[in-house]
């Protein structure tokens, strides 16, 4: 397959991925996405340093995730405004549910420092083991794990704070 055949597959295939995943970062939707296309251009530049026999979703990952910190050492920082898209498939009032709760639950990830984040997305948002989480950020899986076992405490108390807040509201009322 030649090069621009490879990376077409490749945007078909990981665009939305790797969008989410560059959102926990940048936190704008048209950033993530800018971050993202910065990304397939390198990758298409660097594309003789992949080996076939591999998948290339951690690798994407890696250079996503290093143009996502390039630009925040640029100063780009922005404020939440969407979060990840409905599902077709689900009636109106469904979809509404569960993007309201994933909306909540996504907020609260992006509260949590760095470190803990972006484990915890690439594992549960974009379902990667714990072998290939650890090789898109160069780091041990015991380091991966207890990052994510740190990230979920400090997600629950999050988490629980929150709904406090909301509880003690909602009582005032």
């Amino acid at each position: 397959m030649n090069r621009e055949k490879r990376l077409e597959t490749w945007m078909d295939l990981y665009t939305q991925r790797l969008v989410r995943l560059a959102y926990a970062y940048v936190r704008e939707w048209t950033k993530a996405e800018d971050r993202v296309q910065d990304a397939f251009i390198k990758a298409y530049e660097k594309m003789d340093q992949f080996k076939d026999e591999c998948d290339p979703f951690p690798w994407l990952a890696r250079i996503v995730i290093n143009e996502c910190r390039m630009a925040q050492r640029k100063g780009w920082r922005e404020i939440v405004t969407t979060l990840l898209p409905e599902r077709a498939h689900m009636s109106s009032e469904d979809s509404f549910f569960v993007f309201d709760s994933n909306q909540k639950m996504y907020e609260c990830i992006l509260k949590i420092p760095e470190p803990y984040r972006t484990p915890i997305i690439l594992y549960y948002f974009e379902e990667l083991p714990v072998k290939q989480i650890s090789e898109i950020l160069g780091k041990s899986e015991g380091t991966v794990k207890s990052r994510l076992a740190r990230g979920r405490n400090i997600l629950r108390k999050a988490w629980e704070e929150e709904h406090d807040e909301l509880r003690t509201a909602n009582q005032s009322s």
